[in-house]
């Protein structure tokens, strides 16, 4: 199986998911992910790509995140 060549990557000094949700800490852009491999554990903590073999790169996640925290990285 090969790998990707695009995935998500979390800017954590960008990422404060207060900022997206002043009241729970739920980031935006994990609501987004048509695999949902990007996920916060616990409300307030950063979100996390869990597999980026598994992600398209497909941007849903990156046009969610009003910090702009969120971008696509691509390898070879």
């Amino acid at each position: 199986m090969g790998h990707n060549n695009k995935w998500s990557q979390v800017d954590f000094k960008k990422c404060k998911p207060f900022l997206c949700d002043r009241i729970n800490g739920i980031c935006r852009a994990t609501k987004v992910c048509p695999k949902n491999l990007l996920i916060q554990e616990e409300h307030g903590d950063f979100p996390m790509l869990i597999s980026r073999v598994s992600c398209v790169g497909c941007g849903l996640c990156v046009a969610a995140c009003p910090l702009r925290a969120i971008h696509i990285e691509r390898g070879l």
